[in-house]
């Protein structure tokens, strides 16, 4: 079996199968949004109550981006690498504090640009109060890589997961989907609208069920929701918050807007505090996963959204 029969989310399904926790700090190992580690500073009273998360993204040349003339492609390529990150630690209900950076670089590449890469990472961190406090520098014989580990703390009582949805929740959004595929993903620099405020009440409402950000797609969201959380889903065609030029497509299955999707019961819905779309509902796991329009018409939905080893073409 190549790894093209089986996918990127399959191969994460059967590594996590060889998972085998031995430390007793580890409260979520692999399959969520970040790892959740317990800490060990036992005499510290605020320590005890808290968790810490860490997440990492590999950014790779020619797969998720490629790096066409223009002084600030570089710029753009470090901020995007960490917003990546960013999102992650956010849809776990947590704060980022701390970031490693790798980096593979070619020999073509200038002094210049790298600085760049590096200005375009420290831009976003700085921003968000993220420090920068180690990482590597290695060749690579062809492409540029970049590769970032994100740390964050979350009180435990606000930590969120993927899977605490039940039949009958709603589903909901943040913000738009598809315009980075619209886009055709381009690196270019822009003011990342990660969700900092957004994570942060829905954490605190004690209302949402689950969450994940939407960086593989809205529908590989709803995928992920459903399989840790053991439930099935129905997504309103007509409800889902399409960015300008976006096809339906493309807001389903595009990814990178590192959006917040969550659930939430129907009868807490109004105490929402944030601005957010419904747009489904979940189900019986029995049901799947499937997609409704405005005159009831339901029907299965493809497996999609950005899987690594699928035969496409790069960003």
């Amino acid at each position: 079996m190549k790894l093209n029969d089986i996918g990127e989310f399959g191969l994460i399904e059967l590594l996590k199968r060889t998972e085998k926790r031995h430390r007793p700090d580890v409260v979520i190992g692999i399959g969520d949004d970040a790892a959740v580690l317990k800490t060990t500073r036992p005499h510290d009273r605020r320590a005890s109550k808290i968790y810490q998360l860490i997440t990492t993204d590999t950014f790779i040349e020619n797969i998720h981006f490629k790096l066409k003339k223009g002084r600030d492609r570089f710029f753009a390529l470090g901020q995007k690498a960490l917003a990546a990150n960013i999102s992650d630690i956010l849809a776990m209900g947590g704060c980022p504090t701390h970031a490693l950076v790798t980096i593979g670089l070619p020999g073509r590449v200038t002094v210049e640009q790298v600085e760049r890469l590096y200005k375009g990472i420290d831009s976003l961190a700085k921003e968000h109060g993220i420090d920068i406090i180690g990482g590597d520098t290695i060749s690579s014989p062809k492409e540029v890589l970049v590769s970032i580990t994100l740390m964050g703390e979350v009180e435990k009582e606000y930590l969120l997961t993927r899977s605490g949805a039940r039949p009958g929740d709603l589903l909901c959004v943040t913000g738009r989907f598809g315009g980075p595929a619209y886009e055709n993903y381009g690196l270019r620099i822009t003011d990342y609208a990660l969700r900092f405020k957004e994570a942060r009440v829905l954490s605190r409402s004690g209302i949402v069920t689950s969450m994940i950000d939407s960086s593989d797609g809205l529908v590989r969201s709803v995928i992920e929701l459903c399989k840790r959380s053991g439930t099935g889903a129905v997504i309103f065609k007509d409800k889902v918050p399409a960015a300008a030029g976006a096809t339906l497509d493309q807001a389903l299955y595009g990814g990178e807007e590192y959006e917040l999707v969550f659930t939430v019961p129907k009868s807490r819905l109004m105490k929402l505090k944030v601005k957010a779309s419904v747009v489904g509902e979940m189900a019986a796991k029995e049901k799947g996963i499937k997609l409704a329009d405005k005159y009831g018409k339901i029907r299965p939905l493809k497996s999609g959204g950005y899987e690594h080893f699928a035969k496409r073409k790069s960003k």
